[in-house]
């Protein structure tokens, strides 16, 4: 239930900030808008404002709508066609259209904004482990190297330095490091493999790297519905003591054994209410071939050395800077998702639906409003890119429409908008099985 509130509470502040912006920019030129409505169906609620705009909450909160004055709708008094939509220049039309996606991007860097003053907190970039003959190795990193630059951007934490260096991996290019390595700065060249958008969670491993992290205990803290562990019977405050008879030391310990056990059955003894107690685990096989669980750590029991821990912070103005490139990258790299998926370079197995995104919201709520606020500011740049696609129904579809107007000189007949409006919700309800059935898969295996 936690979860479904929180997941409503997001998709209810994106929906509002995407609308609003198609109904700010129609205000702004002209055009009279009749209905704001957060949700489909029935209203639940309505009311009428000063300004004649009917705004309504319907009960299917899955989007939400403005319905503008036009005469292909409905007949309009001579009195007011100037303020309908489809009377309206094509800049104008435009402009509308884009204002609802624009809005939920500008949302977004507003976000990273916030996230960038306030500061986001994370361990530093410690490097723990070197694998032998590595791209890291070969490039002359140590162990208890502390990575504070890459390519002249400062990496105060193992996500920096992690955003940092994935740009570099779509092409296989060189990066220039700086470490600190006892007390001295070093400047290093590392190159760093081409990797496909899959394999990008890997980055590290890749490179050879295994960052230094603090021990934390073997407790296990929330897990996922339906998943491995909540299906075997662990739940949040178990703490870990043996898997196949072997002493579980740390949490790291855990997901090693985690992952080399895809498909296979652990035997786990684990303490409960101050009782020892088993039961048999059966870790999932993840994209990558490792096993997971779908369970984590419960940081309550353990304690973070002071000396490990940073945090990403920047002053107003150079935040500003940086929340439009996190954007501008996430973004893009959503574009490449979606164009991999559609070349068959990316599974669409990654695809997510309402309850993925149920289960981000309520985890991402539960770790405080740095993760939540970020978890926001993603999905609206997810909802923001796919809202440009050129699919009749969405405002990428009608921006299609306009592009085609201004080149013939003159819109295409209603007849055949109808036909890729059919089209449009035919790829929509494609789109939207698809993620529902991944989420299924996911939740019952």
């Amino acid at each position: 239930m936690q979860s479904l509130f929180f997941f409503l509470v997001a998709l209810a502040i994106l929906i509002v900030i995407h609308e609003y912006g198609h109904f700010w920019v129609a205000r702004k030129c002209g055009v009279k808008v009749l209905r704001f409505s957060v949700g489909f169906g029935k209203p639940i609620w309505r009311k009428t404002g000063k300004d004649g705009t009917e705004y309504v909450l319907a009960p299917i909160p899955l989007g939400g709508y403005v319905k503008m004055l036009d005469e292909r709708e409905a007949d309009i008094a001579e009195s007011e066609r100037a303020q309908a939509f489809n009377r309206q220049s094509l800049s104008k039309r435009i402009a509308i259209v884009v204002a609802g996606p624009a809005a939920n991007l500008l949302f977004a860097v507003l976000a990273y904004w916030f996230l960038f003053v306030t500061g986001i907190p994370g361990i530093k970039p410690i490097i723990g482990e070197v694998t032998p003959a590595s791209y890291a190795a070969t490039s002359g990193l140590v162990v208890g190297d502390e990575i504070i630059q890459v390519d002249g951007r400062q990496t105060p934490t193992w996500n920096s330095a992690f955003k940092a260096l994935l740009p570099k991996a779509e092409k296989g290019e060189s990066a220039e490091v700086v470490v600190k390595s006892g007390g001295t700065e070093l400047l290093y060249t590392l190159n760093v493999p081409q990797i496909s958008i899959e394999q990008s969670g890997q980055l590290l491993q890749l490179l050879g790297i295994t960052p230094l992290r603090p021990q934390l205990a073997p407790v296990i803290g929330k897990t996922v519905a339906a998943g491995p562990a909540d299906q075997a019977g662990l739940k949040s405050g178990d703490r870990l003591i043996t898997a196949d008879g072997v002493e579980i030391a740390d949490w790291t310990g855990w997901v090693e054994k985690i992952k080399k056990s895809a498909g296979q059955h652990i035997a786990i003894t684990f303490e409960r209410s101050g009782k020892l107690e088993s039961l048999t685990l059966k870790p999932e096989v993840a994209e990558d071939g490792t096993g997971r669980i779908g369970a984590g750590v419960d940081t309550d029991y353990s304690s973070i050395p002071a000396d490990m821990v940073s945090e990403v912070r920047y002053g107003p103005l150079a935040a500003s800077k940086e929340a439009v490139v996190q954007t501008w990258v996430f973004a893009s790299t959503t574009l490449k998702s979606l164009f991999g998926m559609l070349t068959g370079q990316v599974s669409t197995k990654n695809l997510g639906g309402p309850i993925s995104i149920a289960q981000i919201a309520g985890s991402s709520a539960e770790q405080g409003l740095v993760t939540f606020v970020s978890f926001l500011a993603m999905i609206s740049i997810t909802l923001g890119v796919l809202n440009l696609l050129p699919i009749p129904m969405l405002d990428g579809g009608h921006l299609a429409l306009f592009l085609i107007e201004a080149v013939r000189g003159k819109p295409i007949s209603e007849q055949a908008q109808i036909s890729g409006q059919r089209i449009g919700l035919f790829l929509l309800l494609l789109l939207m099985f698809t993620a529902f059935f991944n989420d299924l898969t996911r939740l019952f295996g």
